[in-house]
């Protein structure tokens, strides 16, 4: 398996996800959503076979294996760094060999090729990873295939993070950047996951025991609990930072480096009581804080309206609005409906409230606080908001209707 390394500094190339370089393989892409092209496309056979030949003949220096939503992945990589972050994302077992694996992942660092390349094969259930060391590739690459599997066995993955407080147990969609991971590390809060969430039939569960947390304006008295988190890691010679230059830098540190979080996996912690969604609007059209119901709820789930932030896609310097279904259109290639229709089963049938967070401009284009944001968020689950449905949705509507980029 190699040693824990000390910390790690990496420079990633590119600086961000490459979905315009994932493929999909086999018949099982008939379930692909290709009303999507962006992030669902099908490739050649031979293309994955070939790669895969390449691979296969190589040597790694790492077998990791684990488990997530009851599905076992193993990813081998050559790679030291990247090797860590694995580590730190996910419960790593000790003896790798003893595990079959559902799923393999091929990555390879060194491998020679010109541009990035993600290739996933439905049917042979194996993922291949060259031309990139951006670390998100491996994550995101796991939680895709989630992506994929779980709607099949009635399980809702979720671009989310989760959070109890109060004895209540809360949800939070977003887009990367927008705020999951800063909002739900609240100092009052005790952390499920900050980024990736389960809905089972029994409740919610993570799906990571790692953080991969935005360092951009990373301070002990506006982020607590991730300034803590990082030391704490550091400290224990476990911190990965990635990219400190690029407005994408990110950190990487286990759960357990968290103090206010939960560090058992195993936990069940029932269903939701509340359910955000996140949107940092660069408009200034949306109130702070909204409850929202019936087929809003559905719609905004369906659109995921947000500004995209900078870097967290190869190429992206920009901040600009787009509409991501699911709150996390590369990460789920089925139909959209099949995501929708789960998701609103599950509200219905556990009594949950919804409310939409604006965590971007007001009208005047001054962007909302951190700690004004964090009061909205406490105090929709403590009291309460006016259902503000029908306001929202129109507003929504005329977004969509001035043709913003769909992506």
């Amino acid at each position: 398996m190699g040693l824990q390394m000390p910390n790690i500094e990496i420079v990633t190339s590119p600086t961000g996800r490459s979905p315009q370089n994932k493929y999909f393989f086999g018949n099982k892409t008939s379930h692909l959503d290709l009303d999507r092209p962006k992030y669902n496309k099908i490739g050649k056979e031979d293309d994955f076979w070939k790669l895969h030949t390449d691979l296969y003949e190589l040597e790694y220096k790492h077998q990791l294996v684990f488990y997530t939503c009851e599905i076992c992945f193993r990813v081998e990589t050559n790679d030291d760094r990247h090797a860590q972050f694995v580590r730190n994302m996910f419960d790593v077992v000790d003896s790798p060999y003893e595990h079959c694996a559902d799923w393999t992942i091929f990555h390879n660092t060194e491998y020679k090729s010109k541009t990035p390349q993600i290739l996933v094969h439905l049917n042979e259930c194996r993922m291949l990873i060259v031309g990139t060391t951006f670390l998100g590739e491996i994550k995101k690459g796991v939680f895709g295939i989630l992506g994929f599997e779980l709607p099949e066995i009635g399980i809702l993955p979720m671009h989310c993070s989760a959070f109890t407080y109060q004895e209540k147990t809360n949800l939070m969609f977003g887009l990367s950047g927008t705020g999951k991971t800063t909002l739900s590390s609240d100092p009052n809060y005790n952390l499920i996951s900050d980024d990736e969430v389960s809905w089972q039939n029994d409740g919610i569960k993570m799906i990571e025991t790692g953080c991969y947390a935005k360092s951009e304006g990373l301070s002990p008295e506006t982020h607590t609990t991730i300034f803590n988190a990082v030391e704490d890691a550091r400290n224990k010679d476990c911190l990965v930072v990635e990219n400190s230059e690029a407005s994408n830098a990110r950190l990487s540190y286990p759960i357990t480096s968290v103090e206010t979080a939960y560090h058992n996996n195993d936990i069940e912690f029932g269903h939701p009581d509340n359910i955000f969604f996140l949107t940092m609007d660069a408009n200034g059209v949306f109130p702070p804080v909204s409850k929202i119901s019936g087929d809003t709820v559905k719609r905004f789930f369906e659109t995921g309206y947000t500004s995209q932030m900078p870097g967290t896609e190869a190429g992206n310097n920009d901040i600009k609005p787009l509409f991501s279904p699911c709150y996390g259109s590369p990460f789920m290639p089925r139909k959209v409906s099949e995501y929708s229709d789960l998701l609103m089963e599950k509200i219905s049938r556990n009594d949950c409230n919804v409310y939409l967070i604006n965590t971007g401009m007001n009208e005047k284009g001054i962007r909302y606080s951190l700690d004004f944001t964090r009061r909205c968020v406490k105090d929709a689950i403590d009291y309460g908001a006016d259902d503000m449905s029908k306001k929202v949705l129109n507003i929504l509507e005329n977004l969509i209707s001035k043709e913003y980029d769909t992506k």
